[in-house]
Formats: structure tokens, sequence, C-alpha cells
């Protein structure tokens, strides 16, 4: 593998000749395409390759929401992009037919206790306790995001895919970190139309404060709650 920095040509990415490269952090970065490849087809083979679809997915889903990339570029070695950061630390916890209870959408972070999480077919409502309680504010942090991975499992219908995620997000502006706050995140008609097809799902909730020109001092771990 080779990285280009600068170069007369500019960053490129795509196939050339028997390279492919791809664009990391602003530089270009080579590699030898293999001449043929024959994909094992046993079952340990086929399970790993499974695996790392679902953590693919999820990790892809994770680095959409603006924020939690912001979060996950804070421990990203430059050579790697966030979302193959997010694969790295998920891929363990997935499991071959979905991601699981275990996987995270944020590296750590201060430990958040949820109360009354309630998933429906229209909106996520939960009780965000006073962050006072759970971390040490900064005093330049003034805003806060809520971001979330939902995903839906357990198809009722036979031929649907076997899970499905989506994404919600909300910030909260002159948020009050000293008081108890009550969470609602509305899916859209699309994400209705998914949630409709599964019997079974999986959310992932962190909190993410920050600073009023979008710093992002510190944030919560992984909140997980299973319907």
């Amino acid at each position: 593998m080779a990285r280009v920095s600068s170069n007369v040509i500019g960053n490129f990415s795509g196939k050339l000749g028997n390279l492919s490269a791809r664009i990391n952090h602003g530089r270009t970065i080579l590699a030898a395409r293999p001449a043929s490849f024959n994909a094992p087809m046993d079952a340990s083979a086929i399970e790993r390759r499974n695996i790392f679809l679902a953590t693919l997915k999820f990790a892809t889903q994770v680095a959409n929401l603006p924020v939690l990339k912001k979060v996950w570029a804070k421990v990203t070695p430059s050579d790697l992009s966030e979302a193959n950061q997010i694969v790295s630390a998920n891929y363990k916890y997935s499991s071959a037919a979905k991601p699981t209870v275990d996987n995270i959408i944020t590296p750590g972070g201060f430990v958040l206790n949820i109360q009354n999480t309630l998933l429906d077919a229209a909106k996520l409502t939960a009780d965000i306790p006073a962050l006072t309680t759970v971390a040490i504010m900064d005093p330049a942090e003034v805003n806060c995001n809520f971001s979330v991975v939902i995903c839906y499992h357990t198809p009722l219908a036979e031929g649907d895919d076997p899970y499905n995620i989506i994404t919600l997000s909300k910030d909260v502006p002159n948020f009050q970190f000293g008081v108890q706050y009550n969470l609602q995140l509305d899916l859209n008609i699309v994400q209705k139309a998914i949630a409709a097809k599964y019997d079974g799902s999986i959310v992932y909730l962190a909190v993410v404060p920050k600073t009023a020109d979008d710093r992002i001092l510190h944030y919560s771990s992984t909140f997980v709650a299973a319907f």
C-alpha cells in the first residue's frame, strides 16, 4: 500500500490498472488489486463475512451522523477513516444475523442511565437524567445533541431484509444540563414504513454536549434498549 499526499494529478479514487485508490483525510492511498480471488465458501468463512457485513452496515449509519463522526474522529488514527475505526471497534460485538445489544455508537464516554425508554411506530421517547449527576459539565458546553441508531430485526413478512438500520438526531440549544430532559424523536414517513415491517428493535443512544462553536469536549457511552 502506498500513500500520496501531494501529486501533479491531484487526489483521485477508483481503479488504475492493477491498483485501487481511495482518499482518506485528504491523501490518496494506493493498494495493489489481486489478480483473482475465490472467496472461501465454508461455514466459518461465510459467518465471518456476514458478521463483517452487519458491522459495516452498522458503522456506516453511525458515521453518517455528523456528531458521532466527530466523536469517533477523536480516537481514529490518521491513516484510518472514522467508519473503519467504528468497524474495528464493533466487529467483535456483531452477529452474523445482525448488530447486537453489545454494539456501540460511541467509543466509551460517561455512563448514561436512561429511564422510561419507549419506541413505538411513530417516535422514540426517553427520560434523560440531569447530566450534571453523571458528568462534570464544562462552562463552555451550552448545547446538546442526541444521536440514535435503531436496528429493526425479525421481519414480519418472508422475503424482507433480515434487519434494517435507521438513524435519528436532535440538537437542543441552550440545554439545561442540571434538570431531567424528556426526549422525543419522531420517525419520518420512510422510517415509519421500515418500522412497520419488523417485530423487534434495538435502540442505541448517545448524548453529546457541545460548545457554542460546535466543539465536543466529552460524550456519553452508548445506552442500549431492546424491544
